[in-house]
């Protein structure tokens, strides 16, 4: 077995980076979406959608311009929750684990973070769209090289672990910003009106699920479709049920090589949140908030087990 520091380095060193990646791409979603709207109230409500599906809330400097928020949401070290201070979190963890990576992860990880550290601000106001798409590019090819230079052992699977559990966090929050019982009715109307048919495209680029949506229906969208398919599609990378499928993947894989049994509390949870996706359909879901907070509490609890099993566990259950 791993020791637990070091699972718990790998698993944040992943859950920091997807982080980052869902950050930038909201960003540069949000800019793109900007262009087609006028200063007024649409475009302060769509500000208002960005900064929920990100958990701020009364952490916003006050006065302050639309540009300036997105330079503090991207380059102000102290705020925790910037894109610059989730690369600097994911290195740090990168670097108590040294040993654990290979050359490759930790030079990628470390030139995304160069990157972002040595960026000027200035020619980020002229060109936004450049730094956001380096960023998610960064963190797509640290998953590549992790996948194609890692041994696929315990340490593998936690980083695995750790990526699908915060993308699972991150869409259900996108999805309780941006949809509720009543807008899933909108499935009646056939004619949506322009500025909501490009919030719904904004809301399926903010998980890179536009084309994909688009093939499994059409790009007639419609809201109740857009959120089964973002719930209960099983081939989509992003999808819920997709990144607990591959969770309840990687925790076998540790249980096979650590002897633990799949019997314990924690295996538990994780299958009876992959039965509930998979046999549940959009129809059966009553109250749409209702339903994800349920599901957001079964992930945290899973999140909360795996700790309690892998990271800090007691001495005496060790023995």
């Amino acid at each position: 077995m791993m020791l637990s520091r070091v699972v718990d380095s790998l698993y944040w060193m992943s859950r920091y980076l997807e982080r980052t990646e869902h950050t930038a791409r909201m960003l540069d979603v949000h800019l793109n979406l900007m262009l087609d709207i006028e200063p007024g109230i649409l475009r302060q409500q769509r500000m208002n959608r960005l900064l929920e599906g990100m958990l701020i809330t009364d952490d916003v400097p006050e006065d302050i311009t639309e540009v300036d928020l997105l330079e503090w949401l991207t380059f102000d070290a102290q705020n925790p929750l910037s894109i610059i201070s989730k690369i600097t979190g994911a290195r740090e963890n990168a670097r108590q684990v040294r040993e654990q990576i290979s050359s490759e992860m930790w030079t990628q990880i470390n030139k995304l973070y160069l990157y972002i550290k040595n960026c000027d601000i200035n020619e980020w106001r002229e060109s936004p769209h450049d730094l956001y798409l380096e960023i998610k590019e960064g963190a797509h090819l640290f998953q590549g090289i992790t996948d194609a230079t890692m041994n696929h052992n315990q340490g593998w699977h936690f980083i695995q672990m750790g990526r699908y559990i915060e993308r699972a966090l991150s869409l259900l929050r996108l999805l309780t910003v941006h949809f509720n019982q009543t807008s899933l009715g909108d499935d009646a109307q056939r004619n949506i009106p322009t500025n909501i048919y490009f919030e719904l495209v904004a809301t399926l680029k903010s998980v890179s699920a536009f084309e994909a949506y688009c093939k499994v229906y059409n790009p007639n969208l419609q809201p109740v479709r857009i959120v089964e398919f973002l719930l209960f599609n099983e081939h989509f990378p992003r999808s819920l049920r997709f990144c607990v499928d591959q969770t309840l993947i990687s925790l076998h894989s540790v249980a096979d090589t650590t002897m633990r049994s799949k019997n314990s509390r924690l295996y538990r949870n994780a299958g009876r949140l992959q039965s509930k996706l998979s046999y549940d359909e959009i129809m059966d879901v009553d109250e749409l908030h209702d339903y994800m907070g349920t599901i957001k509490d079964q992930i945290f609890h899973i999140h909360g087990t795996l700790y309690d099993t892998f990271i800090t566990y007691s001495i005496e259950s060790a023995l």
